[in-house]
């Protein structure tokens, strides 16, 4: 891909890696770039795309993705090269209107292969696993594109020149970063690098070509807390695209928003490095801190600038920001905000809660220790109506132990022992959040026992459900 001038010195001055084996790992051939569907309506349905087909060129260029894909397309002739099981090569020329949907769908989002993570993180969570689980639970992806396409956070460390260009040339944003510490030496230690590991020459060159960044740092006490934390956020904050000047005219692209995560530690450490929870008296000081913070934002930048995960708030028994202190949930996924949104959703329902119920029903909703009083309290609200006799079943999660206490970590068999354990108190169904399945195309949990083995296991009505409360409520009153 051609690069200007400007932009090349600024890549080469950074001294990226070049993509190797040894950056990536090769997927099936049979997964790359299989159309798995075709919408009927659509110009590639009419031009005779059939399903099974497999992607090999658009108007002539190799594709590596869906990202690609949608690049090459946007324009009203595409040609599209695909091989056809048992046919061969064939070729269609499509014609449609500007940015229009080919119609589509696609075994997966990478054609090639993903770009897999060459650090060894003090802190990483797949080191921390047992042996003998399905082999993509220990796949550490840090690839930019599932960045760009699913909010994945990426270190930097393992793109290639081409790759930075690539982001620039296509406008790949945002992407979310794991940043971890602005101080190089302090870096280079968590990411498990042999030397100094600075990143901020990366976001800045980023920053410059507008490119929007969602950053990340896991906090480890005595790793990158106190001074390195707000020396972080500091330089971090510099590159906010209201930095230098009044807030509101910045060119959109830099940091827009900082979320701080604290480290998850299991009883699988042996012969990893010696790491410390966020106790809850370090969490209250760090909720204050930041908060200083906060104002200082909201006043220089017009925004906060700086997330804490719902676990700091929780740990600290401190209170949950309001909606709008949030600016739109940029981090949800990083558990940023999840519970504010919670509890508004147990408002929300406790608004259109029926007097009563024709007939009795009774159920049990199941989750992780963390988030066990929430629940226990939106199972109160619930339990007004008459007729209706709702539990909750919080999980200690054995298989992990440490300071795992999260549902989307717990296990079948770990959630059917403390289920078996309730009794007639089980009630006539059991509300899981599908947050609990971890494997999109499949209802199966962490240990593989799959969704049918568990209500075998459990004897009751399963519901998996989004994880507000709206959604639990429904499972019950339908």
């Amino acid at each position: 891909m051609a690069m200007n001038s400007e932009s090349s010195v600024g890549l080469r001055t950074l001294a990226l890696p070049m993509a190797d084996e040894n950056v990536v790992t090769r997927r099936p051939k049979a997964e790359r770039a299989t159309v798995r569907a075709v919408d009927p309506e659509s110009a590639a349905a009419e031009a005779g795309v059939r399903v099974g087909d497999v992607l090999t060129h658009v108007n002539g260029q190799p594709v590596l993705d869906i990202v690609d894909f949608a690049f090459l397309t946007a324009g009203e002739r595409v040609t599209l090269d695909v091989t056809r099981p048992g046919v061969g090569p064939v070729q269609f020329t499509i014609r449609k209107g500007y940015d229009e949907d080919l119609g589509i769908e696609f075994g997966d989002d990478l054609f090639d292969r993903v770009h897999i993570c060459k650090n060894k993180c003090v802190f990483c969570f797949l080191y921390q696993q047992p042996k003998g689980l399905r082999p993509s639970l220990y796949i550490k992806d840090d690839d930019y594109r599932l960045s760009f396409l699913h909010g994945n956070y990426l270190t930097l460390t393992n793109m290639g020149e081409a790759e930075f260009q690539r982001v620039i040339d296509q406008r790949l944003s945002p992407l979310f970063v794991s940043v971890h510490a602005t101080d190089p030496e302090v870096r280079g230690r968590m990411l498990g690098r042999k030397g100094p590991e600075p990143i901020l020459p990366r976001l800045q060159m980023l920053a410059d070509a507008k490119i929007q960044i969602h950053g990340q740092v896991v906090l480890c006490p005595g790793y990158n807390d106190g001074e390195v934390l707000e020396h972080t956020v500091r330089d971090l904050a510099a590159l906010h695209p209201d930095a230098d000047g009044p807030p509101g005219i910045g060119g959109g692209g830099g940091v827009l928003s900082v979320a701080v995560v604290p480290v998850g530690l299991t009883q699988f450490r042996d012969r990893l490095a010696a790491l410390t929870t966020c106790a809850p008296d370090f969490c209250r000081n760090l909720v204050a801190d930041v908060e200083t913070w906060r104002k200082e934002y909201r006043r220089t930048l017009e925004t906060n600038f700086v997330f804490l995960s719902d676990e700091f708030y929780l740990n600290a028994g401190a209170p949950i920001p309001p909606a709008r202190q949030y600016e739109g949930f940029p981090q949800l996924e990083d558990g940023v905000g999840l519970v504010r949104l919670f509890l508004d959703d147990v408002q929300k329902v406790a608004r259109r809660l029926p007097a009563r119920l024709p007939r009795a029903c009774t159920a049990t909703l199941v989750t992780g220790e963390l988030a066990a009083p929430l629940v226990q309290d939106f199972a109160q609200t619930l339990n007004r109506v008459d007729n209706l006799s709702v539990n909750v079943c919080a999980i200690h999660n054995t298989f992990f132990e440490g300071n795992i206490s999260v549902a989307g970590l717990l296990t079948g068999r770990d959630m059917v022992a403390a289920l078996r354990g309730m009794g007639d108190d089980l009630g006539q169904r059991v509300i899981l959040p599908s947050i609990m399945l971890r494997d999109p195309d499949r209802d199966i949990f962490l240990d593989d026992m799959t969704l049918p083995e568990f209500e075998t296991a459990v004897g009751r009505e399963v519901c998996v459900v989004e994880r507000m409360p709206s959604a639990a409520a429904k499972a019950i009153f339908n």
